[in-house]
């Protein structure tokens, strides 16, 4: 699903309106009502309810006080806040604000310079906030009242609903605009907010639920979005390479995989396991000896091509051996504990030179790449590189709170300046493509925070790839997979007990609740 900007929002409900000739009005009306909805599924059982509505003077407060009537009518005992100045307050969402008045819903104006000490009562002493203070367009940090409310709701509110996205959540980039509110839930109005999907914005938002307000498929074809996300199981396994019951193993590819070291022969055995749990047919393992006696016991279905060593670590005469894999590669991966040194970079600036295959370049190979950033300019297939931000900040010479800040962009620019597909690993991680295009994926945890996550992860892009993806939808298959293996991990394991290897295990449990969406 298309996640928009703030600015592609605003284009979209512009269409609906003047084009469409939907009013204002009704799509605030529609989004109300979903957000109601919201907030009755979290008060049930809750005998006599009370909701108090943060509002602002902008439309994400005419949808607060829409909401508002909208409980009164199912018996709630709704009560509003009002931050700001209320003759500010125009169009649909002053026709919603008289309405609530005249059916004596109490409005409590808080100027813009006040901070009311009655304001924590009225929090502590409801059972939900419903946050529509700002909505996407909000482009400043916080200050005076609007940086007290926030503070207040984050301090005493017991569950909070937030109206399309947190307030103070910039609605872009996902950056905290000073402060912003924590939510429990985020009913997001006709399509994913990218800042919401965004790291720290995420996870400000809590739970996402996405709400349609009849804006028309068709307005898409009209505006520019260049980012995806999975909002479902369902669009994951319609982009899934499907399985041919007539098949056999040369029909689902063939990896070659450049992994592992004297020092680090688990990170072969991931990638290649990940590979063949993702569905590959064939994994081609080129390996030094050290790791090769480790793969044999442990993934005994992976083909090991064993190749000279020096210092238990890839050096230049492991081509000789090699060499002649990269000619039947369908995907390569690079990188996977294969350690760091001269003979090692040596290696992987002449397998970049030799691939005509995908290229999944991980971990290790990437520190090798640093040391000549236009090593990237002479692959000559298609590539993915996998950096978490500290290599990527080696890529890019920039210091790493810097990536953190502004990742898409980032991964974005340096997806486009070497024409390489960009994974930049976090909390969010994004798929960038040389294109412009981007997807946010939404799973993980910090369960996945472990030695040799990355390992699979890689092995399971080359899984996806060698099966017919493209490389740009294997990352984001991939990275998909990966969180909810170790989402479902977490559950039995906890979120401090899941191990790299823990995700074999649940990788099929994952890819089998998605066959049951076909």
């Amino acid at each position: 699903m298309k996640a928009v900007t703030s600015g592609q929002m605003r284009m979209i409900e512009r269409i609906a309106i003047d084009e469409f000739g939907i009013p204002a009005i009704i799509l605030m009306e529609n989004a109300a009502a979903r957000v109601a909805e919201a907030c009755m599924r979290a008060l049930s059982g809750i005998s006599r309810p009370k909701v108090t509505v943060i509002a602002g003077p902008g439309n994400n407060g005419g949808d607060g006080f829409a909401a508002a009537r909208h409980l009164y009518m199912h018996g709630v005992d709704a009560g509003i806040i009002f931050v700001g100045d209320l003759g500010a307050v125009k169009g649909a969402a002053l026709t919603n604000l008289e309405i609530v008045r005249r059916l004596g819903i109490p409005v409590t104006p808080v100027p813009a310079a006040d901070s009311p000490m009655d304001v924590p009562y009225a929090l502590e002493t409801c059972d939900l906030v419903v946050d529509a203070l700002f909505g996407t367009g909000l482009d400043r940090d916080l200050e005076g009242s609007f940086a007290y409310i926030v503070e207040m709701v984050n301090s005493y509110a017991r569950r909070v609903i937030s109206v399309d996205i947190p307030s103070g959540v910039n609605a872009d980039n996902g950056k905290i605009m000073g402060n912003a509110v924590w939510a429990g839930e985020t009913v997001m109005l006709g399509f994913p907010k990218a800042g919401a999907m965004l790291s720290p914005g995420a996870e400000r938002a809590g739970k996402v639920t996405l709400a349609d307000i009849s804006i028309p498929h068709g307005i898409l074809k009209q505006v520019e979005i260049n980012t995806d996300v999975f909002m479902s199981g369902a669009e994951v396994w319609s982009l899934l390479p499907k399985r041919a019951r007539r098949a056999n193993k040369g029909s689902f590819g063939r990896v070659v995989m450049f992994a592992g070291s004297a020092e680090m022969p688990g990170a072969a055995v991931l990638s290649a396991s990940a590979a063949y749990r993702t569905g590959a047919g064939l994994v081609c393992a080129c390996l030094v000896p050290q790791a090769a006696a480790v793969m044999q016991n442990a993934a005994v279905e992976a083909i090991t091509r064993v190749v000279p060593e020096k210092s238990g670590m890839f050096c230049r005469r492991s081509l000789e051996i090699a060499a002649g894999e990269l000619e039947k590669a369908g995907v390569i991966v690079l990188g996977p504990g294969i350690g760091r040194g001269p003979g090692v970079s040596e290696f992987v600036a002449d397998v970049l030179r030799l691939s005509k295959a995908p290229l999944v370049i991980d971990a290790d190979a990437l520190n090798a790449v640093s040391e000549d950033i236009n090593l990237l300019r002479e692959i000559g297939g298609q590539c993915a590189i996998t950096p978490h931000p500290g290599e990527m900040s080696r890529l890019t010479g920039l210091a790493v709170p810097d990536i953190l800040d502004n990742a898409m962009s980032v991964a974005g620019e340096f997806a486009r300046q070497f024409e390489v597909i960009t994974l930049l690993k976090d909390a969010r991680t994004i798929i960038a493509s040389p294109s412009g295009h981007f997807h946010i994926n939404t799973t993980g945890h910090d369960a996945l925070s472990k030695a040799g996550s990355g390992d699979v992860l890689a092995g399971m892009i080359a899984g996806l790839a060698a099966q017919g993806a493209d490389l740009f939808t294997a990352c984001a298959l991939a990275a998909y997979i990966h969180g909810r293996a170790g989402e479902a991990a977490a559950t039995e394991l906890s979120h401090y007990g899941v191990n790299a290897s823990d995700l074999l295990r649940f990788i099929p449990k994952v890819m089998m609740e998605l066959e049951k969406m076909q």
